[in-house]
């Protein structure tokens, strides 16, 4: 029984075997089957690939060499196992390619670039990679190559015109540069040259601003502010530059938006105008002192006591007779400062029939007059549309001011934001109308007038500092008539024959004089003026504060002298009998007979300071100087 049961385990234990070799030699049939499959597959593959692909031993014999490397050399490959890989290249491309396939088995990758010459002699540029491989104990190079021959005609290309770029900057004769982050990138020799450098390639990476004067500091940085972010393609530029780091020069051109490496650049085109500035100076100098020589020469003994309609022969007047014709012998920007009254309008008209801009307008505006809602296109303008009631284009006043002058009456009134966009049009930025977005641009000076501190102004915040230094260019200061009193008698004659409807000249008596000296006029020249006027029409010397001291009596002689002026002359104070009392209330309290009265009054009281007479009355400045246009006060 036992010997039959372990005969059964016997032939169990042969029948398992024998399947187990069977399933061994299937499976081995399935392997090999899979490995001639990948096999094949990867040869496929391996054939198809683009551009060169080959493995070589370590004779650099040539074992695969796939389908395209056949069409593109020419060789089957049968013909390249016969064939060494470096004899497809000659000169020092072969010896480039030899040592880059020893690097390679020596450290596993190489990479060469060379000339790969085909059957039929045409030579086409390739990168060659290669990897090394040991297989079964045998050292093989893996490798493929890649035509190039685009790359490097767009190369070619490339190189030849920034050769002819380069050629072209350095032929023409203006300085060229592109400025990148405030750097200079790329300048040519003329640019260089301006500046003090024999050489462009000194200035390569310097910062620009180290060549610009202190004075156009500001200029410059908005100047490329505005181009690198893309508000304004292209602007126009007149400024002074350092040369060797002392001597100044002047230099003009224009600014464009580049793409230099991505960035936003700068194209930057420049040329010396030193020497055309400087005898333009010249000549605005001499052209100046002539203006005064003929002023001088031409004028009786009387007229040398005016300047266009200003009279006055004081030290203090005389000062602001050079002073302004110095100012119209150039186009800097004027600053007026003066009381109300004193006559700085005057002054800037003097100034720019004087100047070289005397043929175009003189565009006056009252920047304390204007709406706030209105002021943008009163100065810009408008486009048709724009706004409800804008039924067509209208110019505004740097439209009309442009090749002339722009006065700026009560500056300081200006808001900020008005400031802001002068100032850009001031520097060259244009200006746009209103509901255009069109960039216009005009050649004009300002003349500005204030009797405000505009320091202080700048100080807290109600004027910007960069406008303040672009208009505060050349400053003038009228004196006070209080200050002048030496030149009431002028003013008196001037004014008598101005207003006088005969031509008889006539004559005022000494203590008439005497009193119009002795008062303090708040009102300056133009309550003088007023004064006079009103003597003339109602036969009364009458003042709007009381005079400090009144000559007692007049002569009969010079009381006669009045008779010359009116028939019934009467010299008479009216403060005698004036309301010394303070202006209480608002101006609204008082009927429309009774307004004048108090506005003349509160003027009066503060010493005609409108701002503060305004407040008094609890009126704006505006609605003030409205109602003094309207009674005659201005």
């Amino acid at each position: 029984m036992v010997s039959s049961i372990k005969k059964k385990l016997t032939d169990s234990r042969k029948k398992v075997r024998t399947i187990g070799q069977a399933v061994k030699i299937s499976q081995s049939d399935e392997v090999k089957k899979s490995y001639a499959y990948l096999s094949k597959f990867l040869e496929l593959l391996i054939r198809s690939l683009p551009g060169i692909f080959y493995v070589l031993d370590e004779n650099f014999q040539l074992l695969i060499w796939n389908e395209n490397a056949e069409r593109i050399s020419g060789y089957t490959a049968d013909e390249a196992g016969e064939i060494k890989l470096i004899d497809f290249f000659s000169g020092n491309d072969r010896i480039i390619i030899e040592n880059a396939i020893k690097e390679a088995f020596h450290t596993g990758e190489g990479v060469a670039e060379a000339t790969f010459i085909t059957k039929s002699g045409k030579r086409i540029p390739y990168f060659f990679t290669g990897a090394g491989a040991v297989i079964e104990g045998k050292s093989y190079l893996l490798g493929i190559g890649i035509d190039v021959s685009r790359f490097k005609e767009a190369q070619e290309s490339l190189i030849e015109s920034e050769a002819l770029y380069r050629t072209f900057a350095e032929r023409i004769t203006e300085g060229v540069a592109l400025i990148s982050n405030g750097k200079i990138v790329f300048a040519n020799n003329n640019f260089a040259s301006i500046i003090g450098f024999s050489d462009a390639a000194e200035i390569i990476g310097q910062n620009v601003m180290n060549f610009v004067s202190k004075d156009f500091e500001m200029y410059f940085k908005e100047f490329f502010d505005f181009i690198e972010k893309g508000m304004s393609e292209e602007r126009f530029f007149h400024a002074r530059w350092v040369k060797n780091k002392n001597q100044q020069v002047w230099v003009e051109g224009k600014g464009n938006l580049f793409q230099w490496k991505g960035n936003p650049t700068v194209l930057l085109a420049a040329r010396d105008i030193t020497e055309v500035k400087l005898k333009e100076i010249s000549m605005q100098e001499e052209t100046a002192y002539l203006r005064r020589e003929n002023v001088t020469l031409r004028s009786s003994i009387k007229d040398r006591y005016r300047f266009g309609d200003i009279i006055g022969k004081s030290v203090a007047i005389q000062e602001v007779y050079e002073r302004s014709l110095n100012a119209a012998a150039t186009n800097a920007n004027v600053i007026i400062y003066g009381e109300s009254g004193t006559g700085k309008e005057l002054v800037a008209k003097a100034i720019h029939r004087l100047s070289n801009r005397s043929q175009n307008n003189f565009v006056p505006v009252n920047c304390a007059a204007i709406p706030e809602n209105l002021i943008e296109s009163e100065f810009f303008g408008y486009k048709k549309g724009a706004f409800t009631g804008a039924g067509s284009d209208k110019q505004g006043y740097l439209d009309k001011a442009n090749r002339g002058t722009l006065f700026l009456d009560e500056v300081g009134e200006l808001n900020l934001n008005i400031q802001a966009k002068l100032l850009r049009s001031i520097e060259g930025g244009g200006y746009s109308p209103v509901g255009s977005n069109i960039v216009k641009f005009s050649d004009f000076r300002i003349i500005a007038a204030t009797n405000k501190n505009l320091m202080e102004y700048t100080k807290k915040g109600l004027m910007r500092e960069d406008f303040f230094y672009r208009i505060h260019i050349i400053p003038i200061q009228l004196p006070p008539l209080r200050h002048r009193k030496e030149d009431i008698p002028l003013l008196v004659e001037h004014f008598i024959r101005l207003n006088s409807p005969g031509k008889k000249v006539v004559s005022v008596p000494g203590k008439v004089l005497e009193a119009l000296q002795k008062y303090d006029w708040p009102g300056n020249v133009r309550e003088l003026h007023n004064v006079i006027q009103r003597y003339l029409m109602v036969n009364k010397l009458e003042f709007l504060t009381p005079l400090r001291q009144m000559p007692s009596e007049v002569s009969s002689d010079e009381q006669a002298s009045f008779n010359d002026i009116s028939n019934e002359p009467e010299f008479q104070e009216e403060s005698e009998n004036e309301d010394k009392s303070p202006i209480i209330g608002n101006l609204s309290d008082y009927t429309e007979k009774s307004e004048k009265t108090a506005i003349l009054k509160a003027l009066n009281q503060n010493r005609w300071n409108k701002g503060k007479t305004a407040e008094v009355l609890n009126i704006s400045r505006k609605t003030l100087h409205r109602k003094m246009q309207r009674f005659g006060l201005l």
